[in-house]
């Protein structure tokens, strides 16, 4: 079983490399298994990477490099036991450090190997994360073996060049690569890349090998070190909504929650996401914040249809630099219930695990 972990800071395109990803290899004839890590309590991009055939497990509420460490192992355990897959990829949250994931499952017992790690960046957005979280970035990237500069479509030439000689001088030993996670050329490239056997610039580990090395520079909580604030939550509304409605009603949301963080912290960098689900479609807007443009993006994801009866369940994460996190709940919930009542949808917040301990059935 070969792993792929693909990392990333919040909003560097992690889930549209994955699901490109994913088709290119079932289009190879591979068995593919996937993890994905939310820091929510609620997950968010495990709906939108479905995929027909495709074993998927999610693991939320903390990052799998360091609190969710067991979860994780036992995750993997399981898909290896069970599916047997070729290929499993690892989507952890924005908020990991991938080459400590490695690292803990290198002492397994499950025959892996591991293709070189790879860390995206928002080419667009670097020089604002560098700003606000300059410690979490630099040991984010320092440890990667292939750095894809991504989203390469919304920035110049000019700023492309002063990211890469930056990178370059950060970690001079890693494979950088220009690309877009929208166009499938540039995801056949990274694709061919990671499936490189003995290319000696990645030094691929063999988790039972000798070689098996450390690339960790210093084991930490990445989430401490993020200075980040999450929430995650879940609404059960009902009514009527068609899916441009949908999506006009999350980009409302995501939009005014958006502008009410901007006022606690004009700089902050991170996410805000949501999806709803709504007869044969998925529907996924999130808003990449950076201080010079808050990109609104809306995604809508074929998947099986579904007969719901008017009923609806909206899932939302945000996730933010320098914003105290009742203040970001607050926010949240106040965008999310203003918009539904202009709708004149019923709905109900469902209470999570941390608020009641009970267990709750996603």
């Amino acid at each position: 079983m070969k792993v792929f972990i693909i990392g990333g800071f919040l909003g560097s395109g992690k889930t549209t490399t994955v699901l490109k990803l994913i088709k290119k290899m079932a289009a190879d004839n591979k068995r593919v298994a996937l993890i994905v890590n939310e820091v929510g309590e609620v997950g968010i991009d495990g709906n939108a990477l479905e995929v027909a055939g495709i074993p998927s497990k999610e693991i939320t509420n903390g990052c799998i490099c360091c609190s969710l460490i067991y979860s994780l192992k036992v995750t993997v355990s399981e898909l290896a036991d069970i599916y047997k897959p070729d290929i499993l990829i690892m989507e952890p949250t924005g908020l990991s450090f991938p080459s400590q994931i490695r690292d803990e499952l290198l002492g397994m017992n499950v025959m892996m190997s591991f293709a070189p790690i790879i860390t995206l960046v928002d080419v667009s957005r670097f020089t604002a994360e560098m700003n606000q979280i300059p410690k979490f970035v630099e040991q984010q990237l320092r440890e990667a073996d292939v750095i894809g500069i991504n989203k390469t479509d919304l920035a110049g030439e000019e700023k492309i060049q002063s990211v890469e000689t930056f990178l370059k001088d950060m970690n001079p030993d890693a494979y950088q690569i220009r690309m877009s996670a929208k166009e499938n050329e540039s995801v056949d490239k990274l694709y061919r890349l990671m499936m490189t056997e003995g290319e000696t610039v990645f030094n691929p580990i063999d988790a039972g090998g000798a070689e098996a090395k450390s690339k960790v520079t210093e084991r930490t909580n990445s989430i401490e070190v993020s200075n980040i604030s999450a929430c995650s939550g879940l609404y059960h509304a009902g009514g009527k909504l068609s899916v441009k409605d949908a999506g006009a009603l999350l980009e409302g949301i995501v939009t005014a929650a958006g502008m009410e963080i901007t006022k606690l912290n004009p700089s902050f960098v991170g996410h805000i996401k949501m999806t709803v689900k709504v007869e044969d479609t998925l529907i996924k807007v999130s808003q990449t914040a950076g201080p010079d443009d808050r990109l609104i993006e809306a995604e809508y994801i074929p998947q099986e249809k579904i007969e719901n009866g008017g009923k609806y369940e909206l899932r939302f994460l945000a996730a933010v630099t320098n914003v105290k996190k009742a203040a970001l709940e607050d926010i949240v919930n106040d965008s999310v219930s203003v918009f539904l009542s202009e709708k004149n949808l019923a709905f109900e917040k469902q209470v999570l695990e941390s608020d009641s301990k009970k267990p709750i059935l996603l």
